[in-house]
């Protein structure tokens, strides 16, 4: 055996050992291309059911959408009629404010006019006392006189 002869056997033998890992790498992915095949299949059927159920949600939330719609619809009256109520409320309050506030002033008015009626009131009863005492004093002395 010459050298060339043993170059070839060696390049030979190292083709060889390189198919055999070729063939076995092709082997594996082969095998990976089947699951990767599989997975999509079954990914497929399972957007397929999931695309149905999301269609069926979503026409059930229109549905539903289109009822919460027409309710609040229905409730914009009675929203405004309570607004109203309330606005009604505070010009009430407002008003028994105001009329609180006139009632104080008058109830501070009539304390003073009170107050002035009874000293007014007190003079004039002294003054009429008085009076009485000089007429009774009077009466006493020209009495004792005749």
């Amino acid at each position: 055996m010459t050298f060339g002869e043993l170059a070839g056997l060696i390049a030979a033998i190292a083709f060889l050992i390189l198919v055999v890992f070729l063939c076995i790498l092709i082997n594996h992915l082969s095998k990976t291309m089947q699951e990767t095949n599989r997975s999509i299949s079954l990914l497929t059927k399972d957007m397929d059911s999931l695309s149905k159920e999301v269609e069926e949600v979503l026409g059930n939330t229109n549905v539903l959408l289109e009822d919460i719609n027409k309710k609040s619809s229905q409730l914009d009256p009675a929203v405004k009629a309570v607004a109203d109520v309330s606005q009604s409320v505070v010009d009430i309050n407002d008003q028994l404010h105001e009329m609180t506030d006139k009632v104080a002033t008058q109830r501070e008015k009539n304390r003073l006019g009170l107050g002035l009626a009874k000293t007014a009131g007190k003079t004039v009863v002294l003054s009429a006392f008085n009076r009485y005492r000089q007429h009774r004093k009077y009466k006493k002395g020209a009495a004792k006189d005749e």
